[in-house]
C-alpha cells in the first residue's frame, strides 16, 4: 500500500531543493577565468588567473545567434590580470592571445572568446581599464569555404564552386568538418612547427586540433530543412548565414575545459585538449519538425500547434493550424533535475507587465515586396548560344563563301561579349500568398543577391527563399529581465530557443494575442560603480525593420565586404 503521506513529503523535498538550487543561480556570480597558451606551443590551454565579482567595474557579454559579439570587462589598473595584460606588447616570452571564460549555472551557459584589444582611458581624472574580447563565434569568420577542401589551394580547385546539397544541418556540419580538417591537418599545408615530429600526423591525431565539430550521423533522424550550401572563396559564417536563417536552426559553440572534469561527447575523437573548441549545429526553433511547434496563440486558448509545409515550388512556406493538438510532451521535461526548452513543445511564456516593471521594446512590421528576382548569369545559355552562332555562322560561310569555315568562330568573338548574361539570366518568382495577406497596395519587387553566376541553380532556390523570409512579417519584443523573475535565462532558455511572449496594453485593449519566436539576443550584463546588479537583455524575435542605424550600417557593411571579396574572385577566375 502506498502511504501518501511520505509520498507527497517525498514531492515537497525534491520541490524544494529544485527551488533552493535555481535561487542559488538566480544569486550567483559569474566565473570569469583567463586562459593563456602554453609557452612551449604544446596543445592546450593553461590557467592564467580568476577575477573575482567584487573586482570587477563594468562587464557585458552579449551572444546573437549564428552572429560574432563583443564583450568587455572593466578592471582595475592595479589588478593582476590588468598589469599582464598590459605588459603583452612588451613581453617577448609570453604568447599574445588571451583566452576568456565566462560560466555560470555550474558551467552550463558560457561565454568565450579571444582577446581583440585593451583600451587604458582617462576621463576628468578617473582612469578605466577595459579589455575587448570577440566571442569564439568568430572562429567561422576566419574560416574560409574553398571549391575543394580536398585539394591544394594556391595549385588546383576544380570544381569552381563548392556544392553541397543535403539536410542542412548534417551538410553545414559537414562544411565545417572539412574545413577543419584541411586547415588542422595540414594535408598540404606545413605545422605551425615543422621541426616537430608530433605535429605531422595531426591528420589522423584529432585529440591535438583546437576545433571541432559535433553532429550526428546521416542516417538519424536529421528532419532538419533540405538546402544546397554553396561558396566560391567565402568565409565560412557567411556560407552558412541563408541556411541557417532560412532553416531556423543555430550554430553553438562551447570550450570544453578538461582541467575541471568537462568531456566532449558525441565527437570523432575520444579526448581533446584543455580549451578545445567544439561547434554544433542545433535545431532549437522545431520550425521544420515533421510534428510541427507553437508558432502562434492567445492568452485565453494557449499555444496554437502549426506544421510547416512548402508550396509553390519550395519557395513558400505554408502553415498548417491543428486544431486538435493531441501530441505528447517531450519525455526529457518528466525526468527529475531536467531544466530548459523543448522545439517539439516549447513552454515558456514572459508577460511583459506593470507587475514586474520590465524595461521593454515590442514592435512589429508587415511583410515587404511580393516578388524576388535573382541571378544575373546563365552560363548554360551562354554556350549554347555560343554554340548555335558558331555553327550557322560556319555553314554559311562554307557554302557562300567559297569553302571559308571560319566565318561563325570569328561572328561568336564579335557577337557574343553582348549576348552574355541576356539570355535567361534572371528568375522573378511572385509570393501569391502574400499578395493575398497584403492586399492592392503593397511593394512590389526586389533583387535579391545569392546566385549571381548561375540564375538557374540550387543557389538562386536558396536565394529566392533568403528573399522570401528577410523580408516577411517580424516581431521584435526586447525585455530586461533582472535576478529576481522565475525565468532564469541561459539555464531554462538559450539562443535560438522558441520563447513565447505577451504585452500587458495590448491584453487591456481586447487584442488577446501571444507572440512566438526565437531568442535572436541575450546580453548578461553588470555596472558595479552604477550599482547595476547582473541583468539579462532578452530579445525575442528581429524586427529588421526597427533595428538602429548602427546595427543596419554593421549589417550593410558585412554584406559589402563579401560582394567586394566575390568580385575580386570572380575577376581572377
Amino acid at each position: 500500500m502506498i502511504d501518501g503521506t511520505a509520498l507527497l513529503d517525498r514531492i515537497e523535498e525534491g520541490v524544494e531543493q529544485v527551488r533552493a538550487r535555481q535561487e542559488m543561480f538566480r544569486l550567483q556570480r559569474n566565473d570569469i577565468e583567463l586562459w593563456i597558451n602554453p609557452p612551449d606551443g604544446s596543445p592546450g590551454a593553461e590557467f592564467l588567473g580568476r577575477i573575482s565579482d567584487q573586482a570587477v567595474v563594468k562587464q557585458s557579454w552579449p551572444t546573437r545567434k549564428n552572429v560574432s559579439s563583443q564583450g568587455y570587462i572593466e578592471l582595475p589598473t592595479d589588478h593582476a590580470i590588468s598589469r599582464y595584460v598590459m605588459a603583452l606588447p612588451n613581453n617577448k616570452e609570453a604568447l599574445k592571445n588571451v583566452l576568456i571564460t565566462v560560466s555560470r549555472y555550474d558551467g552550463k551557459w558560457r561565454w568565450s572568446g579571444l582577446l581583440r584589444y585593451w583600451r587604458l582611458e582617462r576621463r576628468r581624472g578617473v582612469l578605466s581599464f577595459r579589455l575587448f574580447f570577440n566571442d569564439d563565434m568568430q572562429f567561422l569568420q576566419y574560416m574560409l569555404v574553398p571549391p575543394n577542401p580536398a585539394l591544394p589551394l594556391g595549385i588546383f580547385q576544380f570544381p569552381r564552386e563548392f556544392l553541397l546539397y543535403a539536410p542542412l544541418k548534417w551538410a553545414i556540419s559537414m562544411t565545417i568538418l572539412l574545413q577543419l580538417f584541411r586547415i588542422q591537418g595540414h594535408l598540404w599545408t606545413l605545422p605551425d612547427d615543422p621541426f616537430d615530429p608530433d605535429q605531422w600526423d595531426d591528420w589522423l591525431d584529432w585529440s591535438t586540433w583546437q576545433c571541432h565539430v559535433k553532429c550526428d550521423p546521416f542516417a538519424s533522424d536529421d528532419s532538419s530543412l533540405w538546402g544546397p550550401i554553396a561558396s566560391r572563396m567565402n568565409a565560412a559564417d557567411v556560407t552558412f548565414a541563408d541556411a541557417l536563417d532560412d532553416a531556423q536552426m543555430v550554430i553553438t559553440y562551447r570550450r570544453i575545459l578538461t582541467v575541471k572534469g568537462e568531456t566532449a561527447e558525441g565527437l570523432l575523437t575520444p579526448t581533446v585538449a584543455n580549451g578545445a573548441l567544439v561547434f554544433e549545429v542545433v535545431d532549437r526553433s522545431g520550425f521544420h519538425l515533421p510534428g510541427g511547434t507553437f508558432l502562434d496563440g492567445t492568452t485565453a486558448a494557449g499555444f496554437i500547434r502549426t506544421v510547416v509545409t512548402q508550396a509553390d515550388g519550395w519557395y513558400e512556406d505554408v502553415l498548417n493550424v491543428i486544431s486538435d493538438d493531441e501530441t505528447l510532451s517531450p519525455d526529457q521535461y518528466y525526468q527529475k533535475g531536467w531544466a530548459g526548452t523543448l522545439a517539439e513543445k516549447p513552454w515558456i511564456c514572459l508577460h511583459d507587465d506593470s507587475w514586474y516593471n520590465f524595461d521593454s521594446d515590442l514592435s512589429w512590421s508587415p511583410a515587404g515586396p511580393v516578388s524576388i528576382v535573382v541571378g544575373g548569369d546563365n552560363p548554360t545559355a551562354d554556350a549554347i548560344a555560343k554554340l548555335v552562332i558558331e555553327s550557322i555562322g560556319n555553314l554559311l560561310g562554307f557554302f557562300l563563301l567559297g569553302g571559308f569555315d571560319s566565318l561563325g568562330d570569328i561572328a561568336s568573338e564579335v557577337i557574343m561579349p553582348f549576348l552574355v548574361g541576356t539570355i535567361a539570366a534572371w528568375v522573378e518568382w511572385k509570393n501569391l500568398g502574400r499578395v493575398k495577406q497584403l492586399g492592392w497596395i503593397h511593394l512590389m519587387e526586389m533583387f535579391q543577391s545569392g546566385a549571381d553566376n548561375n540564375a538557374w541553380s540550387a543557389s538562386a532556390q536558396a536565394a529566392i527563399r533568403g528573399g522570401f523570409s528577410a523580408t516577411k512579417a517580424q516581431t521584435g519584443h526586447r525585455i530586461k529581465i533582472g535576478g529576481g523573475y522565475w525565468v532564469i535565462p541561459g539555464y531554462h532558455f538559450q539562443i535560438g530557443d522558441r520563447l513565447a511572449s505577451d504585452h500587458e496594453e495590448l491584453l487591456k485593449n481586447g487584442i488577446d494575442i501571444v507572440f512566438i519566436d526565437q531568442v535572436e539576443e541575450m546580453l548578461l550584463e553588470a555596472d558595479n560603480r552604477a550599482g547595476q546588479p547582473l541583468s539579462w537583455d532578452i530579445a525575442i524575435g528581429l524586427n529588421k525593420a526597427a533595428m538602429t542605424k548602427g546595427e543596419r550600417d554593421a549589417r550593410a557593411l558585412k554584406k559589402v565586404l563579401n560582394a567586394v571579396n566575390n568580385i575580386g574572385v570572380h575577376l581572377i577566375s
